[in-house]
């Protein structure tokens, strides 16, 4: 049995509706945070907006707008540990993509939910791919043996290649 599980799930996230469905999913978890905008009451600057300019502005074409990716612990963790793990993995990815993340207390066990930019804020650099979605969830997977000496850490990557 795994100690921490990271997950993608199944599902489409190139439609039209895939920034709002994953960024209102996370953002109505307990706990919510992330980097990469500025939060605003005005609808016209709303954190689902400001991902979409990232991929207006890029100079890179792709299909998948989004990445939703989950992480489960097989034994209890306390909610401030959580919430710090949580920015830790969010800092990965700002430097170049936009993520929200929230913790879900629902369910009985805690858990991190993660919606990625598949666009970078910075118009030149490439868009998460697949293989470097991929790449970036394996070296989390060695930051977490490294950051907390979890014994079993599997990773279970349900993104279309090719």
């Amino acid at each position: 049995m795994s100690d921490i599980r990271i997950e993608t799930p199944d599902g489409s996230y190139d439609n039209e509706d895939a920034y709002n469905r994953v960024i209102g999913y996370i953002s109505n978890k307990t706990y919510f945070g992330g980097y990469g905008f500025y939060y605003s009451q005005n609808p016209d600057n709303s954190i689902i907006q400001q991902f979409k300019l990232s991929e207006t502005y890029s100079n890179h074409k792709n299909s998948q707008k989004i990445w939703h990716f989950y992480i489960t612990f097989s034994k209890r963790q306390s909610l401030t540990d959580l919430l710090k793990l949580a920015d830790q993995i969010a800092l990965i990815f700002a430097r170049q993509y936009q993520i929200v993340y929230g913790l879900d207390t629902d369910e009985g066990r805690p858990h991190l939910h993660f919606g990625v930019n598949a666009f970078s804020y910075h118009p030149d650099i490439p868009v998460l791919t697949p293989e470097s979605m991929q790449d970036y969830l394996t070296n989390l997977q060695k930051e977490l043996q490294h950051w907390h000496s979890f014994k079993n850490i599997t990773l279970q990557f349900q993104g279309k290649k090719g």
